[in-house]
């Protein structure tokens, strides 16, 4: 039986957080998950990527390890696990400032989707 996109959605968002489970700092995890959305609708998706990458500087933290999600989701070429990629490029910044209009639209709006499951499960289990 074929699962509907919000289930694939919500499938992805329950594996990354319980990826999380036993990795780093998981108070500033649970903080980006639940700001992002805010500072994706004031600001727009790009500026909430480049704030995610300078927080994270050249140390793989949390910030840049929910960016790299983001990336997963939204980039490459879409299967049954990321049905719903927008961007065929592998980094996402850089695609959102080379793509199109709507393609900054979808993104957007997709990440704001996957936020939702992202902020449930992250309260459950974070």
């Amino acid at each position: 039986m074929s699962r509907t996109l919000e289930q694939r959605r919500a499938a992805f968002a329950l594996a990354f957080i319980k990826d999380q489970l036993g990795a780093g700092d998981k108070d500033k995890l649970n903080t980006h998950i639940h700001k992002s959305p805010s500072l994706i609708l004031q600001c727009g998706l790009g500026q909430a990527l480049a704030f995610l990458l300078a927080d994270a500087g050249k140390e793989p933290k949390q910030s840049k390890i929910l960016y790299n999600t983001l990336q997963d989701w939204l980039c490459g070429t879409p299967d049954d696990e990321h049905p719903v990629r927008v961007y065929r490029q592998a980094e996402l910044i850089e695609a959102l400032v080379t793509g199109t209009r709507s393609d900054y639209f979808r993104a957007q709006e997709e990440s704001l989707m996957l936020f939702n499951w992202l902020k449930k499960f992250a309260a459950a289990k974070l």
